[in-house]
Protein backbone atom coordinates (compact mmCIF):
# COMPACT_ATOMS: atom_id res chain seq x y z
CA UNK A 1 0.00 0.00 0.00
CA UNK A 2 0.77 3.15 -0.89
CA UNK A 3 1.26 6.99 0.78
CA UNK A 4 -0.49 9.46 -0.50
CA UNK A 5 1.43 12.56 1.08
CA UNK A 6 4.68 10.70 0.16
CA UNK A 7 2.98 10.66 -4.07
CA UNK A 8 1.90 14.23 -3.31
CA UNK A 9 5.33 15.56 -2.31
CA UNK A 10 7.35 13.45 -5.13
CA UNK A 11 4.74 15.05 -7.31
CA UNK A 12 5.29 18.21 -5.80
CA UNK A 13 9.11 17.76 -6.71
CA UNK A 14 8.61 17.40 -10.67
CA UNK A 15 5.19 16.27 -11.66
CA UNK A 16 5.04 12.93 -12.85
CA UNK A 17 7.39 11.26 -10.04
CA UNK A 18 4.46 10.30 -7.76
CA UNK A 19 2.71 8.46 -10.66
CA UNK A 20 5.37 6.49 -11.14
CA UNK A 21 5.50 5.68 -7.63
CA UNK A 22 2.15 4.76 -7.19
CA UNK A 23 2.33 2.65 -10.78
CA UNK A 24 0.44 4.83 -13.14
CA UNK A 25 3.59 4.64 -15.61
CA UNK A 26 1.30 6.67 -18.76
CA UNK A 27 0.29 9.76 -16.31
CA UNK A 28 3.74 9.97 -15.06
CA UNK A 29 4.80 10.15 -19.06
CA UNK A 30 1.86 12.55 -19.66
CA UNK A 31 3.10 14.93 -16.67
CA UNK A 32 7.13 14.27 -17.02
CA UNK A 33 6.57 15.51 -20.79
CA UNK A 34 4.22 18.46 -20.17
CA UNK A 35 5.79 19.57 -17.55
CA UNK A 36 9.54 19.51 -19.37
CA UNK A 37 7.98 21.45 -22.62
CA UNK A 38 6.68 23.88 -20.17
CA UNK A 39 10.08 24.24 -18.19
CA UNK A 40 11.36 24.74 -21.20
CA UNK A 41 9.30 27.26 -23.07
CA UNK A 42 9.54 29.20 -19.52
CA UNK A 43 13.49 28.93 -18.88
CA UNK A 44 14.85 28.94 -21.70
CA UNK A 45 11.77 30.87 -23.84
CA UNK A 46 10.74 32.84 -20.92
CA UNK A 47 13.50 35.31 -21.04
CA UNK A 48 12.46 36.58 -24.31
CA UNK A 49 8.84 36.54 -24.00
CA UNK A 50 9.57 38.83 -20.42
CA UNK A 51 11.54 41.06 -22.17
CA UNK A 52 9.12 41.74 -25.11
CA UNK A 53 6.69 41.82 -22.52
CA UNK A 54 4.55 39.32 -24.38
CA UNK A 55 1.03 37.68 -22.48
CA UNK A 56 2.60 34.27 -23.64
CA UNK A 57 5.11 34.36 -20.39
CA UNK A 58 2.31 34.98 -18.17
CA UNK A 59 0.45 31.95 -19.77
CA UNK A 60 3.49 29.65 -19.98
CA UNK A 61 3.51 30.39 -16.16
CA UNK A 62 0.16 29.45 -15.08
CA UNK A 63 -0.01 26.33 -17.16
CA UNK A 64 3.14 25.71 -15.39
CA UNK A 65 1.75 25.96 -11.99
CA UNK A 66 -1.18 24.22 -13.14
CA UNK A 67 0.19 21.49 -14.31
CA UNK A 68 2.29 21.26 -10.49
CA UNK A 69 -0.87 21.53 -8.82
CA UNK A 70 -3.26 19.26 -11.10
CA UNK A 71 -0.22 16.42 -10.50
CA UNK A 72 -0.22 16.78 -6.69
CA UNK A 73 -3.91 16.44 -6.99
CA UNK A 74 -4.00 13.41 -9.29
CA UNK A 75 -1.08 11.61 -7.67
CA UNK A 76 -2.85 11.98 -4.45
CA UNK A 77 -6.56 11.08 -5.25
CA UNK A 78 -5.01 7.60 -7.00
CA UNK A 79 -2.99 6.28 -4.43
CA UNK A 80 -4.67 3.17 -3.23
Amino acid sequence: MKNKKVAAFLSLLFPGFGHLYIGKYIDAIVFVAGAGVLWYAFFLRGYYLMMSANPRYYLVLVALIFVYLFSIFDAYRKTK
